[in-house]
C-alpha cells in the first residue's frame, strides 16, 4: 500500500474515484513512482496535483490577526485540502487559532501541547463572527480586507512580469479571486499581469 500521506492526498483530490483508491491500496510507493501503467500514472498525477495545490495555498494565504489568539485568512481550494493547510499553519503558529475559509466553508485548527484539534465550519464570515462573540473581540471583520492584504503584498509596478505571473498563477486560481478588490488598484485585474 502507498504511504499514509500519499493516500491522504489521493483521497483529497476532487477527481479521485473509488477504483483509484482500491488500486492505490494494492501498490507500494516504489511501484507508484516507477510504473508505466496508465491507471497508476493517473494516481500519481492526482497525488501530485493535490500536493501542488497545498503548496500554493501555503504561499497564497495572508493572515489578519483578530485579538491575541486568532489568525484568519481567505482560501478557496479546488480540492479537499482545507485541514491540511490549516493544520500546517497551526503547527507553525502554536497556540493560535487558525481560521481559513471562503464564502462556502471554513477550517479551524489549533495546535497545543496536547496535539492538533480541528473543525470544519460554516462560511468564513459566520465562523469569524462566532469567534468574535466567543472571545468578545471588538474588531470588525472585513473579508475584502483579507484579500486586499494579500493583493497589496504581491503587487509591485516595478516587478510586473506577465509571463512569470501566468506561470505561477493558473487561470483556475484567478477565477477564485476577489475581483472587487482588484478594482481599487488602478482598475487593473489579475489578468493584466
Amino acid at each position: 500500500m502507498i504511504s499514509k500521506r500519499k493516500m491522504e492526498l489521493l483521497k483529497a483530490n476532487e477527481n479521485t474515484e473509488k477504483n483509484d483508491i482500491q488500486l492505490a491500496k494494492n501498490i507500494d510507493d516504489d511501484r507508484l513512482e516507477t510504473a508505466k501503467r496508465d491507471d497508476i500514472i493517473h494516481i500519481r498525477k492526482l497525488i501530485r496535483e493535490t500536493g501542488r495545490e497545498i503548496h500554493k495555498m501555503k504561499g497564497f494565504v495572508r493572515f489578519k490577526q483578530l485579538g491575541e489568539k486568532v489568525k484568519c485568512g481567505y482560501m478557496k481550494p479546488e480540492h479537499d485540502i482545507g485541514f491540511m493547510v490549516a493544520d500546517w499553519f497551526a503547527k507553525r503558529f502554536p497556540g493560535y487559532i487558525i481560521v481559513l475559509g471562503n464564502e462556502r466553508e471554513s477550517w479551524v485548527s489549533i495546535y497545543t501541547e496536547k496535539g492538533i484539534s480541528n473543525e470544519k465550519g460554516d462560511p468564513l464570515e459566520t465562523t469569524l463572527k462566532e469567534l468574535k462573540e466567543y472571545f468578545e473581540l471588538e474588531e470588525e471583520i472585513d473579508l475584502t480586507k483579507l484579500w486586499e492584504t494579500y493583493y497589496k503584498s504581491q503587487y509591485s509596478e516595478n516587478r510586473k512580469n506577465k509571463e512569470l505571473f501566468n506561470k505561477n498563477m493558473p487561470k483556475k486560481y484567478m477565477k477564485r479571486t476577489k475581483t472587487e478588490v482588484e478594482k481599487k488598484f488602478e482598475m487593473r485585474d489579475l489578468n493584466d499581469y
